[in-house]
């Protein structure tokens, strides 16, 4: 099993998803609140009033409640998503019928009928069914028949026939997501036979073969690293040996598009334990599909033929060297997070600061490579392959994206810094100000990405070279707090471009901006300074840039 014991990048998860002392594995009983309660009774009079005007017909009207509503209900969990599977007609059919319903009695219930929203196929989102969803009581409800599902081996779409039951469940990614509350009966019901005992092991097992599971839908191996990472769970020692074949491997790199790599990523990113997840694509051999460049087949062909840096890039990914990198930083975290309380409450109070941190520590290998962004454009075409990996491979977003190939590829120069601050060099508060202010606020990113670059590079048997390390690095973090350097990013000068050309004597032009640089460097070391002094210095520097 891969269950970690390691701290990681970890929130707490909550006690009650890790306790299983109110399982109850013949009979588990959910409590339903209030609202939900509403929500059943309404659909089981409904149910009731259905099946006594269709009595002829060979299989009465059934509600069950799917997905990861029981799952998180029998962990002590609140869940927000409220999915209803029904066994004789569509889910509009049936949303319809119950809207109806509900206007002849409003009285009865005090919940206003909604319109019903039909939600067609759209299976890069993963929805390969028709859905129709509404809302009860304020609460947004989605009702889809039970279905099968079949699949070809080019694609991950399948195509989808009403089912039972027991075909629903087992079509499910995991035993765990396979569980059923049937509304009528008020009962959990586990048509896998698996799903009860394997929630209560914390095991995340495939309902069928893995094997064949991962290839119909390889996104299916994502979704279980993210419940790994999420529930702090075990992935099945065969399904995790199943993860690692080089079928899959192929199979979700054509299979998946990278909207929905970025989705789960993205997802396990901000999430309680995303390190976890991490190890769990490391071991699987995962990273150089998730962490690829680009989602347009042309433009990595383009490259491939005439991208410079594409025999380092591929170096990286064909010989292990983001995967090794990947270990490292995995196994060596630990004692690099509990050296540093600062980035700790960084991490807790900030999902986006862990997500971006994370990524800038994992692309750390790909720093200062580039790719051909856009083949069409003969000049200024090229990006950071950070960049495009995090915006293009994993649909993050532009800012992000620029935050992280920001901080990736300032990792050296950050070194460098230090490495002159603490050599106790002759620097100008003014330096370090206008190199922090590169990063637009994002500094401490790249500060704690630049230390984690050098602390991996430094062997565990060296103590003292790691502590001097660790000692410089913080001395420079007090430094900049110490003389507010922390939001240098938004110092601004003291006299405004138009005023400065006035009292300059001169007409505005490429002249302005670089003086107004040296307006910023001069306040940096004369924080008491005036604007008649700061004229008084420009001035005397204006001729070198006339």
């Amino acid at each position: 099993m891969l269950r970690s014991t390691i701290p990681l990048l970890m929130k707490s998860v909550p006690q009650k998803a890790m306790t299983n002392s109110t399982f109850a594995l013949n009979a588990p009983k959910i409590t339903l609140t209030k609202v939900e309660q509403h929500i059943c009774n309404l659909l089981n009079d409904y149910t009731d009033l259905y099946n006594r005007e269709h009595q002829d017909k060979p299989e009465p009207l059934t509600l069950r409640i799917t997905g990861g509503w029981v799952r998180d209900k029998l962990l002590g969990q609140g869940s927000h998503d409220l999915d209803i599977a029904i066994n004789v007609m569509s889910g509009e059919q049936f949303a319809t019928g119950l809207n109806e319903y509900l206007q002849q009695h409003y009285a009865k219930y005090g919940a206003k009928p909604h319109n019903i929203h039909k939600i067609d196929k759209n299976p890069e989102k993963s929805k390969h069914l028709e859905t129709a969803t509404t809302k009860l009581f304020d609460v947004e409800v989605d009702f889809v028949n039970l279905r099968s599902e079949k699949y070809t081996e080019l694609s991950r779409i399948p195509k989808m026939c009403f089912g039972t039951p027991e075909e629903d469940a087992l079509r499910r990614d995991a035993t765990l997501n396979a569980l059923f509350y049937n509304i009528q009966k008020g009962e959990v019901e586990d048509f896998t036979r698996r799903g009860l005992r394997d929630l209560k092991d914390g095991i995340l097992r495939t309902p069928l073969p893995a094997k064949q599971t991962f290839l119909d839908d390889p996104l299916r191996v994502l979704r279980l690293i993210r419940f790994a990472s999420r529930f702090n769970f075990s992935i099945d020692p065969e399904v995790m040996a199943e993860m690692g074949d080089p079928q899959i491997n192929t199979a979700f790199n054509s299979k998946i598009s990278r909207e929905r790599v970025g989705v789960e990523m993205e997802k396990i990113l901000v999430g309680p334990t995303p390190l976890l997840a991490l190890q769990l694509v490391q071991k699987a051999h995962l990273d150089n599909v998730i962490f690829f460049w680009h989602n347009d087949k042309s433009v990595v062909e383009f490259n491939e033929k005439n991208c410079q840096d594409m025999d380092k890039i591929s170096h990286i990914y064909g010989d292990n060297i983001l995967n090794s990198h990947l270990q490292n930083f995995i196994e060596l975290y630990p004692m690099f997070l509990e050296k540093l309380p600062v980035l700790r409450e960084m991490i807790r109070q900030s999902p986006s600061f862990q997500q971006n941190f994370i990524l800038s520590a994992t692309l750390s290998p790909m720093a200062n490579l580039k790719i051909i962004g856009n083949p069409k454009k003969k000049v200024n075409n090229l990006v950071s392959v950070t960049e495009s990996i995090v915006k293009e491979g994993l649909k993050l977003s532009k800012n992000d994206a620029v935050i992280i190939s920001k901080t990736v590829d300032s990792i050296s120069s950050y070194e460098e810094m230090l490495s002159r601050f603490a050599g106790h060099s002759q620097m100008q508060k003014s330096e370090i100000g206008i190199f922090l202010r590169n990063f637009n606020g994002e500094w401490e990113i790249a500060h704690f990405a630049s230390l984690l670059d050098a602390f991996l590079k430094i062997p565990k048997s060296e103590a003292q070279k790691i502590e001097s390390l660790f000692q410089n690095y913080n001395g420079f973090y007090s430094y900049i707090y110490h003389n507010n350097l922390n939001n240098c990013h938004e110092l601004k000068p003291i006299v405004d471009g138009k005023q400065m050309a006035n009292l300059l004597q001169m007409k505005p032009g490429p002249w302005l901006g670089k003086i107004n640089n040296e307006a910023i460097a001069w306040q940096f070391d004369n924080p008491a300074g005036t604007d008649v002094e700061l004229i008084g210095h420009l001035k005397s520097i204006l001729p070198k840039y006339l």
